[in-house]
Protein backbone atom coordinates (compact mmCIF):
# COMPACT_ATOMS: atom_id res chain seq x y z
CA UNK A 1 0.00 0.00 0.00
CA UNK A 2 1.25 3.29 -0.80
CA UNK A 3 2.21 6.10 1.62
CA UNK A 4 1.69 9.81 1.11
CA UNK A 5 4.93 11.40 0.97
CA UNK A 6 4.25 14.80 2.25
CA UNK A 7 6.44 18.07 1.30
CA UNK A 8 4.66 21.01 3.11
CA UNK A 9 6.30 24.52 2.15
CA UNK A 10 6.93 27.15 4.91
CA UNK A 11 4.70 29.36 4.10
CA UNK A 12 1.61 27.07 4.54
CA UNK A 13 2.31 26.87 8.24
CA UNK A 14 3.10 30.66 8.87
CA UNK A 15 -0.56 31.46 7.03
CA UNK A 16 -1.74 30.36 10.29
CA UNK A 17 -0.19 33.73 11.78
CA UNK A 18 -0.34 35.74 8.91
CA UNK A 19 -1.96 39.25 8.99
CA UNK A 20 -4.86 40.23 7.18
CA UNK A 21 -7.71 42.66 7.80
CA UNK A 22 -10.80 41.73 8.26
CA UNK A 23 -13.88 43.66 9.59
CA UNK A 24 -14.60 43.53 13.12
CA UNK A 25 -16.43 40.39 14.32
CA UNK A 26 -20.15 40.46 15.94
CA UNK A 27 -21.28 36.65 16.24
CA UNK A 28 -19.54 35.50 13.46
CA UNK A 29 -16.06 35.16 12.35
CA UNK A 30 -15.14 35.26 8.48
CA UNK A 31 -12.36 33.24 7.66
CA UNK A 32 -9.96 34.36 4.46
CA UNK A 33 -8.01 31.39 2.36
CA UNK A 34 -7.89 33.03 -1.42
CA UNK A 35 -3.63 33.72 -1.05
CA UNK A 36 -3.01 30.35 1.01
CA UNK A 37 -0.37 28.15 -1.52
CA UNK A 38 -1.35 24.55 -2.08
CA UNK A 39 1.14 21.49 -0.47
CA UNK A 40 2.92 19.49 -2.84
CA UNK A 41 2.24 15.67 -2.14
CA UNK A 42 4.16 13.09 -3.99
CA UNK A 43 3.22 9.64 -3.98
CA UNK A 44 5.88 6.95 -2.35
CA UNK A 45 5.51 3.12 -1.69
CA UNK A 46 7.60 3.45 1.81
CA UNK A 47 7.05 6.42 3.72
CA UNK A 48 5.57 9.69 4.81
CA UNK A 49 7.56 12.83 5.20
CA UNK A 50 7.53 16.42 6.17
CA UNK A 51 9.71 19.24 5.97
CA UNK A 52 9.42 20.83 8.92
CA UNK A 53 8.82 24.92 8.68
CA UNK A 54 11.13 27.19 10.40
CA UNK A 55 9.73 28.00 13.96
CA UNK A 56 11.64 31.53 13.37
CA UNK A 57 9.08 31.53 10.60
CA UNK A 58 6.49 30.85 12.77
CA UNK A 59 7.24 32.61 16.24
CA UNK A 60 7.46 35.77 13.67
CA UNK A 61 4.36 35.47 12.47
CA UNK A 62 2.79 35.04 16.19
CA UNK A 63 4.91 38.29 17.00
CA UNK A 64 3.15 40.14 13.93
CA UNK A 65 -0.47 39.06 14.26
CA UNK A 66 -0.43 40.40 17.84
CA UNK A 67 0.22 37.65 20.25
CA UNK A 68 1.80 39.39 23.56
CA UNK A 69 4.85 37.79 24.80
CA UNK A 70 3.93 35.89 28.36
CA UNK A 71 6.47 33.14 29.56
CA UNK A 72 3.90 31.67 31.51
CA UNK A 73 1.88 30.54 28.36
CA UNK A 74 5.23 28.69 27.22
CA UNK A 75 6.04 24.94 28.17
CA UNK A 76 8.57 25.64 31.04
CA UNK A 77 11.95 24.18 30.09
CA UNK A 78 12.52 23.10 33.32
CA UNK A 79 9.94 20.35 32.38
CA UNK A 80 12.50 18.73 30.11
CA UNK A 81 13.16 16.44 32.75
CA UNK A 82 9.91 15.29 33.24
CA UNK A 83 9.55 13.05 29.88
CA UNK A 84 10.19 9.41 30.28
CA UNK A 85 8.99 8.39 27.12
CA UNK A 86 10.93 8.56 23.48
CA UNK A 87 7.13 10.09 22.38
CA UNK A 88 6.85 12.38 24.35
CA UNK A 89 10.34 13.50 24.59
CA UNK A 90 10.37 13.90 20.36
CA UNK A 91 6.74 15.91 20.89
CA UNK A 92 8.23 18.38 23.39
CA UNK A 93 11.64 18.56 21.38
CA UNK A 94 9.36 19.80 18.55
CA UNK A 95 7.06 22.22 21.77
CA UNK A 96 10.47 23.98 22.41
CA UNK A 97 11.45 24.94 19.06
CA UNK A 98 8.29 26.74 18.96
CA UNK A 99 8.78 28.25 22.22
CA UNK A 100 12.57 29.02 21.76
CA UNK A 101 12.22 30.58 18.66
CA UNK A 102 8.90 32.53 20.18
CA UNK A 103 11.75 33.95 22.49
CA UNK A 104 14.09 34.87 20.30
CA UNK A 105 11.59 37.15 18.03
CA UNK A 106 10.23 38.58 21.78
CA UNK A 107 14.10 39.87 22.31
CA UNK A 108 13.43 37.46 25.39
CA UNK A 109 17.22 36.37 25.11
CA UNK A 110 17.74 34.88 28.63
CA UNK A 111 14.36 32.88 28.26
CA UNK A 112 15.72 31.57 24.97
CA UNK A 113 19.17 30.33 26.73
CA UNK A 114 16.97 28.09 28.50
CA UNK A 115 14.98 26.70 25.92
CA UNK A 116 18.20 25.97 23.40
CA UNK A 117 19.44 24.34 26.66
CA UNK A 118 16.12 21.87 26.75
CA UNK A 119 16.51 21.55 22.66
CA UNK A 120 20.30 20.06 23.20
CA UNK A 121 18.84 17.82 26.52
CA UNK A 122 15.97 16.25 24.35
CA UNK A 123 18.40 16.20 21.35
CA UNK A 124 20.84 13.87 23.32
CA UNK A 125 18.18 12.19 25.15
CA UNK A 126 16.26 10.87 21.72
CA UNK A 127 19.53 10.02 19.96
CA UNK A 128 19.91 13.34 18.06
CA UNK A 129 22.94 14.73 20.02
CA UNK A 130 25.37 14.95 16.46
CA UNK A 131 22.81 18.14 16.02
CA UNK A 132 24.25 20.27 18.85
CA UNK A 133 27.75 21.10 19.51
CA UNK A 134 28.89 23.02 22.37
CA UNK A 135 30.13 25.89 20.16
CA UNK A 136 26.68 26.06 19.23
CA UNK A 137 25.76 27.11 22.88
CA UNK A 138 29.12 29.15 23.04
CA UNK A 139 28.31 31.27 19.92
CA UNK A 140 24.66 31.76 21.27
CA UNK A 141 26.02 33.14 24.94
CA UNK A 142 28.48 35.02 22.79
CA UNK A 143 25.87 36.99 20.64
CA UNK A 144 23.13 37.42 23.31
CA UNK A 145 21.74 41.30 21.96
CA UNK A 146 22.41 40.21 18.51
CA UNK A 147 19.12 39.03 17.06
CA UNK A 148 20.57 38.73 13.64
CA UNK A 149 23.04 36.39 14.67
CA UNK A 150 20.73 34.72 17.62
CA UNK A 151 18.18 33.86 14.50
CA UNK A 152 21.11 32.23 12.27
CA UNK A 153 22.05 30.50 14.68
CA UNK A 154 18.64 29.02 15.11
CA UNK A 155 18.53 28.61 11.35
CA UNK A 156 21.27 26.10 11.26
CA UNK A 157 19.73 24.43 13.90
CA UNK A 158 16.74 23.83 12.11
CA UNK A 159 18.70 22.53 9.11
CA UNK A 160 20.87 20.14 11.17
CA UNK A 161 17.69 18.66 12.58
CA UNK A 162 16.29 17.95 9.32
CA UNK A 163 19.88 17.03 7.58
CA UNK A 164 19.95 14.71 10.66
CA UNK A 165 16.69 12.83 10.16
CA UNK A 166 16.73 12.35 6.54
CA UNK A 167 20.40 11.00 6.78
CA UNK A 168 19.47 8.50 9.43
CA UNK A 169 16.13 7.53 8.53
CA UNK A 170 14.65 8.73 11.21
CA UNK A 171 11.11 9.46 9.36
CA UNK A 172 9.03 8.41 12.60
CA UNK A 173 11.29 10.92 14.50
CA UNK A 174 10.63 13.89 11.91
CA UNK A 175 6.81 13.49 12.13
CA UNK A 176 6.46 13.29 15.66
CA UNK A 177 8.88 16.36 16.14
CA UNK A 178 6.91 18.08 13.52
CA UNK A 179 3.49 17.37 15.40
CA UNK A 180 4.89 18.83 18.39
CA UNK A 181 5.55 21.88 16.72
CA UNK A 182 2.26 22.32 15.00
CA UNK A 183 0.60 21.21 18.27
CA UNK A 184 2.27 24.23 20.23
CA UNK A 185 2.06 27.02 17.43
CA UNK A 186 -1.68 25.74 17.14
CA UNK A 187 -2.34 26.39 20.87
CA UNK A 188 -0.41 29.76 21.15
CA UNK A 189 -2.53 30.35 18.09
CA UNK A 190 -5.44 29.42 19.93
CA UNK A 191 -4.95 31.61 22.58
CA UNK A 192 -4.54 34.97 20.52
CA UNK A 193 -8.17 34.03 19.48
CA UNK A 194 -9.52 33.45 22.92
CA UNK A 195 -7.75 35.79 25.29
CA UNK A 196 -7.00 38.61 22.58
CA UNK A 197 -9.62 38.29 20.37
CA UNK A 198 -7.23 38.34 17.13
CA UNK A 199 -8.60 38.60 13.75
CA UNK A 200 -5.39 38.07 12.51
CA UNK A 201 -4.70 34.41 14.11
CA UNK A 202 -8.64 33.31 13.24
CA UNK A 203 -8.38 34.05 9.67
CA UNK A 204 -6.31 31.01 9.28
CA UNK A 205 -7.73 28.64 11.28
CA UNK A 206 -9.65 26.88 8.84
CA UNK A 207 -6.36 26.76 6.51
CA UNK A 208 -4.77 24.42 8.83
CA UNK A 209 -7.47 22.28 10.08
CA UNK A 210 -6.20 19.47 6.67
CA UNK A 211 -2.81 20.03 7.39
CA UNK A 212 -3.60 18.50 11.22
CA UNK A 213 -5.74 15.77 8.79
CA UNK A 214 -2.49 15.25 7.05
CA UNK A 215 -0.02 14.92 10.33
CA UNK A 216 -2.51 12.61 12.29
CA UNK A 217 -2.03 10.08 8.93
CA UNK A 218 2.01 10.68 9.02
CA UNK A 219 1.57 9.27 12.91
CA UNK A 220 -0.62 6.29 11.42
CA UNK A 221 2.41 5.44 9.42
CA UNK A 222 4.38 5.19 12.34
CA UNK A 223 6.04 1.46 12.62
CA UNK A 224 5.68 1.63 16.75
CA UNK A 225 1.70 2.47 17.18
CA UNK A 226 1.67 2.52 21.12
CA UNK A 227 -1.02 4.33 23.33
CA UNK A 228 0.63 7.18 23.89
CA UNK A 229 0.94 7.96 20.12
CA UNK A 230 -2.52 6.56 19.65
CA UNK A 231 -3.99 9.10 21.73
CA UNK A 232 -1.89 11.97 19.61
CA UNK A 233 -3.28 11.00 16.96
CA UNK A 234 -6.78 9.98 18.16
CA UNK A 235 -6.95 13.73 19.12
CA UNK A 236 -6.03 15.52 15.97
CA UNK A 237 -8.42 13.70 14.34
CA UNK A 238 -10.86 14.91 16.82
CA UNK A 239 -9.49 18.62 15.87
CA UNK A 240 -10.44 17.80 12.37
CA UNK A 241 -13.93 16.31 12.82
CA UNK A 242 -15.26 18.56 15.26
CA UNK A 243 -14.27 21.20 12.20
CA UNK A 244 -15.67 18.90 9.76
CA UNK A 245 -18.74 18.75 11.73
CA UNK A 246 -19.12 22.40 12.29
CA UNK A 247 -22.81 23.33 11.02
CA UNK A 248 -21.25 26.61 9.73
CA UNK A 249 -18.60 24.36 7.48
CA UNK A 250 -20.97 21.53 6.84
CA UNK A 251 -23.53 23.43 4.48
CA UNK A 252 -20.44 25.25 2.44
CA UNK A 253 -19.93 24.12 -1.19
CA UNK A 254 -16.09 23.50 -2.31
CA UNK A 255 -16.58 26.57 -4.13
CA UNK A 256 -17.17 28.35 -1.18
CA UNK A 257 -14.23 26.71 0.51
CA UNK A 258 -11.82 27.45 -2.26
CA UNK A 259 -13.06 31.14 -2.77
CA UNK A 260 -12.42 31.78 1.39
CA UNK A 261 -16.87 32.15 2.06
CA UNK A 262 -16.19 30.55 5.32
CA UNK A 263 -17.86 31.29 8.37
CA UNK A 264 -17.43 30.36 12.17
CA UNK A 265 -19.43 30.60 15.13
CA UNK A 266 -17.64 32.15 18.07
CA UNK A 267 -19.26 28.93 19.73
CA UNK A 268 -17.60 26.93 17.03
CA UNK A 269 -14.32 28.27 17.61
CA UNK A 270 -14.65 28.55 21.22
CA UNK A 271 -15.07 24.68 21.00
CA UNK A 272 -12.23 23.69 18.73
CA UNK A 273 -10.11 26.01 20.83
CA UNK A 274 -10.84 24.07 24.53
CA UNK A 275 -9.86 20.53 21.94
CA UNK A 276 -6.14 22.39 20.87
CA UNK A 277 -5.80 23.28 24.76
CA UNK A 278 -6.55 19.99 26.38
CA UNK A 279 -4.21 17.82 23.16
CA UNK A 280 -1.50 20.56 23.98
CA UNK A 281 -1.88 20.08 28.33
CA UNK A 282 -2.06 16.49 28.03
CA UNK A 283 1.00 16.70 25.66
CA UNK A 284 3.51 18.68 27.80
CA UNK A 285 2.57 16.91 31.26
Amino acid sequence: MKKLRFVLPCVLIVAFYSCGGVEEPTNTVHLDQTQLPNPTIIEESSDFAFAPPSPLEIAGFFKQAGLVYDPSKLNPASNKDNYNTKLKKSLNFGVYATDLATCVVNNQIADAQGYLEAIQHLSDEIGMQNIFEQETIEKFKRNIGNSDSIEDILTNIQMSTVEYIELNGKDDLEVIYFAGAWIEGMYLGTLTLTEQDSKNIVQQLASQIEFGNRIAKGLQSVEDQDPEIKFVRQNIDEIVEFYKNCESIKGLSEDDKDLGRIEMTDEELNSISKLIVELRTDMIN
